[in-house]
């Protein structure tokens, strides 16, 4: 408690003296501490040092007091000894503190009235909350520092309600200092209180406090709730060194928790651990941003708080409870065997843990679901599925992941349409758990981009990327739904669904095969200028496979060509393209006459024919046939690129009226034996039937 009563009268605020001292009372007054002590150090007399000590105790700086007097050369007097005795308790040496009291007869009463408080203070500091009730009650006066300090004996020895009383009463009470007022206000706790006293404290400090409080008491009413967020978060954001700031936003992160806003609680959580770091060591902590992360389907970084949460456990109860969360997140892993580690080690080191009692018939059930694992393993999807509807008869909890474990065995026995139908039941209820939720929705998306049902494929693809915002595999299927778009010829859809991942934290290589999918369906619309820019930026990616990126730059070269149409020279740029990529190491062979197929076609849009039908022949037709011939295993697009090489041949030899030639060069694609054989046999037939085949 501050010794304000016992300065006011040891010091006589009649704020008759004029100069510094008039100046630090009047400071003093309004609650401007600097300039108090400022000008009380320059006064320098017994009256000015005690608003020093009152300023620094109104900061709670109570060791600056220790070292004030200590450079004053530990003077005595009544008020000296308040100060010091008040300084040491609050500096937790009260044994020190109540030795200083001890056998001192006071003259002035509000001192010896300060004193009464401290050594109650010291009691309560001790837990002796019955001694400091009875020294309260039997020497302490009537004013408001007494009256909290004896509400807080009241409230430790169990009368709640007298306590609450005095609280009440000084924190509507318009005489009530303003920090005691505030102080009341948040001991109460009192919804109604804290509004008022809110918007009555002026001092910024106790605002916020008082302010904060009354976040944490709306969070706990849902209609009040969003109001209770709003104010705690502008509060914390802009102070997080209030005190009681950490309890709020802590409180936020549970009550969004038990709304289950999963994505903004694990939000909260880590914006939390940024604003005070040293949450890293509370188990609290790590276990409700376990809860948070496990919900949105993170799961490892949901086993990772879980086992943080079981190493920093301060006993055996929670450290129990924590490993059991652990090993079920293990399961949503897949990582059974591990999940039954945690589980066994929970029995056997705490078998008199509550969590040691539930984990008996879990352990029991997991067992029971690894057989039916094992049994789906081995293909006995019958045997699994009745396996799988024990455990859920068993344990209700576990339905929701039991039933999705069904539709794995109905599609095992080819039962498609039961399967798919039991999938989309449990993505479509709200009240599934959100991670088994997102794999019926993966999976039914899957299903879908299977059978060719482009347009399902790619709304459940994204509705499976909204579900789980934030993890890897959201961004993985905002890909796969931009490729169901194109599969469909959406290409407009494809485009745009590919554009979400610029605002998503995905995977490299995840982001290089979206930009792909973006740029192949940009050069579908024709917006080849577009495309080329995706391509450049595709080109940059981190984590891009050897395909992957020969696929971008073979693209960005085809969309230089489609637009040397209008510009003449982007041939030549694609031509540059196309020659650098042959220099690249480690071309397959299609992707070799492919190029070179890609480099006489370009020749030819620049009317430079003669290089381009020696192109077609030497290395494309020419190279292809010796490839065969040395047993070189081509790809469909090769058989089809020399077919069109040797079509392309045939109509300039014939264009020149040389027959012959074009019967020739068509009987290299009937020899050849590849698809377009019977085409090139008709044009034979053709020809032939002119009558000028010489």
């Amino acid at each position: 408690m501050m010794l304000s009563a016992a300065l006011a009268a040891f010091a006589g605020l009649a704020l008759a003296d004029p100069g510094d001292l008039d100046v630090a009372k009047k400071a003093l007054r309004d609650g401007i501490w600097n300039v108090a002590r400022d000008h009380a150090l320059r006064d320098g007399g017994e009256e000015a040092r005690l608003i020093v000590l009152e300023s620094y105790a109104r900061e709670s700086r109570w060791q600056d007091i220790l070292t004030t007097l200590a450079a004053w050369g530990d003077p005595v007097g009544e008020g000296f000894t308040c100060y010091r005795a008040l300084a040491l308790s609050k500096s937790g040496r009260s044994d020190e503190a109540a030795r200083l009291l001890e056998g001192v007869k006071f003259e002035d009463g509000c001192l010896a009235m300060a004193a009464v408080r401290i050594r109650a203070e010291i009691l309560l500091g001790l837990g002796e909350s019955s001694k400091a009730l009875k020294l309260l009650k039997s020497e302490g006066g009537d004013d408001v520092d007494t009256r909290m300090l004896l509400a807080e004996a009241l409230a430790a020895t169990g009368d709640k309600g007298a306590a609450e009383a005095i609280w009440r009463d000084v924190a509507s009470s318009a005489d009530s200092p303003e920090q005691l007022a505030a102080v009341a206000a948040v001991k109460l706790g009192d919804t109604g209180v804290l509004r008022s006293a809110y918007e009555k404290v002026q001092t910024a400090s106790l605002n916020r406090l008082v302010g904060v409080t009354l976040g944490i008491a709306l969070l706990k009413d849902v209609d009040t709730f969003d109001e209770g967020s709003n104010l705690v978060k502008s509060i914390v954001r802009d102070a997080p060194d209030t005190e009681g700031a950490k309890a709020g936003f802590l409180a936020l992160a549970e009550g969004l928790l038990d709304r289950k806003s999963w994505e903004s609680a694990a939000e909260t959580y880590a914006e939390a651990l940024e604003m005070w770091p040293d949450l890293s060591k509370d188990p609290s902590f790590h276990e409700g941003r376990g809860w948070a992360l496990s919900e949105l389907g993170r799961f490892e970084g949901a086993l990772e708080a879980f086992d943080r949460a079981a190493d920093l456990a301060p006993d055996d109860s929670a450290k129990a409870m924590a490993l059991v969360k652990s090993g079920d997140v293990l399961v949503s892993l897949g990582r059974g065997e591990e999940a039954m580690a945690r589980y066994r080690e929970v029995r056997e080191r705490f078998p008199k843990t509550l969590a040691a009692e539930r984990i008996a018939d879990l352990v029991r059930l997991h067992e029971l679901e690894e057989k039916g694992r094992t049994q789906y393993g081995e293909y006995r999807f019958s045997d699994a599925m009745k396996t799988f509807a024990q455990v859920a008869s068993e344990d209700p909890t576990r339905k929701s992941r039991m039933d999705f474990y069904a539709v794995m065995c109905l599609y095992g026995q080819g039962l498609d349409e039961e399967a798919e139908s039991m999938a989309r039941r449990i993505a479509d209820d709200g009240s599934v758990e959100r991670g088994i939720r997102a794999e019926a929705m993966l999976w039914m998306a899957k299903f879908a981009y299977n059978k060719g049902r482009w347009s399902d494929a790619a709304s459940r693809f994204a509705a499976y990327a909204d579900l789980v915002p934030g993890s890897p595999s959201s961004a993985a299927a905002v890909v796969w739904s931009a490729r169901a778009h194109f599969a469909d010829n959406d290409f407009a859809h494809a485009v745009s669904t590919a554009a979400r991942l610029a605002s998503m934290h995905a995977e490299p290589t995840v982001l290089a095969a979206g930009l792909l999918v973006q740029a192949e369906a940009l050069m579908e619309l024709a917006r080849f200028d577009e495309a080329v820019l995706v391509l450049e930026r595709a080109a940059l990616a981190a984590g891009m496979s050897p395909d992957e990126r020969f696929r971008a730059q073979l693209l960005k070269a085809d969309a230089l060509f489609a637009m040397g149409a209008d510009n003449q020279v982007r041939y030549l740029a694609a031509l540059d393209a196309y020659r650098t990529m042959q220099l690249g190491a480690d071309l397959t062979p299609t992707q070799e006459l492919s190029l070179s197929f890609k480099i006489a076609k370009t020749l030819e849009r620049l009317r430079r024919t003669d290089e381009a039908i020696d192109q077609y022949y030497t290395q494309v037709v020419l190279a292809y046939r010796n490839g065969r011939e040395k047993g070189v295993r081509y790809e469909d697009e090769a058989h089809a690129d020399f077919s069109r090489a040797a079509f392309r041949l045939a109509d300039e030899y014939e264009s020149r009226g040389l027959d012959s030639q074009a019967v020739s060069m068509l009987s290299l694609i009937v020899a050849s034996e590849v698809p377009a054989a019977d085409e090139a046999l008709r044009r034979i037939e053709r020809i032939r039937k002119k009558g000028k085949f010489l």
